[in-house]
């Protein structure tokens, strides 16, 4: 019997350690001023900007050399579901790794490929929730950064590479805790800082200071203008 019981149990432990999940270290989240958020973190966002957005404050930071196609998982399986006059309310948009977009449930954002020419490849996602006015509410969302296959074809001679479906690692996970309440207008510091932290160009694409010509420029409150420099 003891036998049995030990072959149990380290079947059980086996078992166990097979099914643990290892995080890949490709990527980090950071916070706005560079500082590693680690992996399961749980932060707040209590504080609303101008444009009535409560803006996650996350950047995430490539770590490990190699080209990879990445992408955000975002869980927002509990985002309160609204209405005012006008019909639904609350949207949720994000434009981690791409294109900016709007997420209306669960899934990804956009997928880039990233490779070592992207020197110093350091983003803010961009992910905000826009609560509907006075439709007061606390939930939680979690995003991870996925990495996935990249597929290749040959068109006119030229090799064109993207991000496929199949996922092939796993990395860092945060729970985001939104709490909107009437006091969330007047808490945090998103809303007083107009301070620059990302510059792009008119395609979207990231670049490492402002150009001459019209920018968009991304605020540490969360906001983006647009900004001709001479």
């Amino acid at each position: 019997m003891k036998k049995i019981f030990t072959l149990f149990a380290a079947l059980l432990a086996l078992a166990t350690t097979a099914g643990a999940q290892e995080v890949d270290q490709t990527f980090q989240f950071t916070d706005l001023q560079g500082n590693v958020v680690a992996d399961g973190a749980v932060i707040t966002v209590q504080g609303i900007n101008e444009e009535g957005q409560m803006v996650v404050p996350l950047k995430v930071k490539k770590v490990k050399e190699g080209k990879v196609a990445v992408g955000m998982y975002e869980n927002i399986d509990e985002k309160p579901v609204e209405y005012d006059e006008y019909g639904k309310v609350g949207d949720w948009q994000t434009c981690a790794f791409g294109n900016c977009m709007y997420l209306s449930e669960t899934g990804y954002s956009s997928k880039s490929i990233v490779d070592d020419s992207d020197e110093g490849y350091h983003v803010d996602i961009q992910t905000e929730w826009m609560p509907a006015k006075g439709k007061y509410a606390e939930w939680t969302a979690t995003l991870q950064i996925q990495l996935f296959n990249i597929n290749s074809r040959t068109a006119f001679g030229r090799t064109i590479e993207s991000a496929g479906d199949e996922i092939v690692g796993y990395g860092p996970k945060v729970t985001v805790r939104l709490v909107y309440s009437a006091q969330s207008s007047s808490v945090g510091s998103l809303k007083a800082d107009n301070t620059p932290v990302e510059y792009y160009n008119l395609c979207g694409e990231r670049i490492p200071g402002p150009k001459k010509g019209l920018n968009i420029v991304r605020l540490a409150n969360g906001k983006t203008v647009k900004k001709l420099f001479n």
